[in-house]
Order: C-alpha cells, then structure tokens, then sequence
C-alpha cells in the first residue's frame, strides 16, 4: 500500500471493510492507545487541570489585546498608547471569565 500524507492533525484512521458474502462491516481500530494510563498522579490531576485553564486564559486575553490594540491603532494616531490600559483590563476580565467557566 501507498504510504499516506496526512495532516498532523489527523489522530487516528478508521478502516472499514465490507464483508462480500454477508455486507456486515467491520471496523479496525487502533486497540493499543485505548488503555493508556494518565502520566500524572491523581493528587496533581486538579492542579494540572487549573494551570491548564489559565494557560488558555492568557493566551485568550493576548488574542483579544492584539485585536484591541491594532484597533485603537486605526482609529487614531498613537491610538494604542491611549488605549492601552482600557485594551489591557477589557483583556484580563475576558480572561478572568473564561478562567471562571
């Protein structure tokens, strides 16, 4: 068979055969990663799953600051610097809402 090329997004590919005598079919999939244990012990689970929360926070809160700030920038000369602290603190309570959830 021909080697594929796929996106690194792809995780996993279903195969899907038809039986020709009876047309059941039947599906082959990956059966190794099915059981695969966590690498964290169950203590650090919540706090792994609190740092990870406000990683995505932060990145959230620097999506919508860059978005603030090349709008100030339009609208005005030196925009940005004017707006600035109104662009950082609408970015952090976005943040902090989504931290929230």
């Amino acid at each position: 068979m021909s080697e594929l090329k796929l996106d690194p997004i792809v995780g996993r590919i279903t195969i899907l055969r038809k039986d020709a005598a009876t047309g059941h079919v039947y599906v082959a999939t990956n059966l190794r990663n099915l059981g695969r244990k966590k690498r964290s012990t169950k203590l650090l689970r919540p706090l792994e799953k609190l740092i990870r929360r406000v990683g995505k926070a932060q990145a959230r809160s620097a999506v919508i600051y860059t978005e603030r700030h090349e709008t100030s920038n339009r609208k005005k000369k030196n925009g940005w610097l004017y707006d600035m602290m109104a662009n950082m603190r609408k970015a952090q309570k976005q943040a902090w809402k989504s931290t929230r959830k």
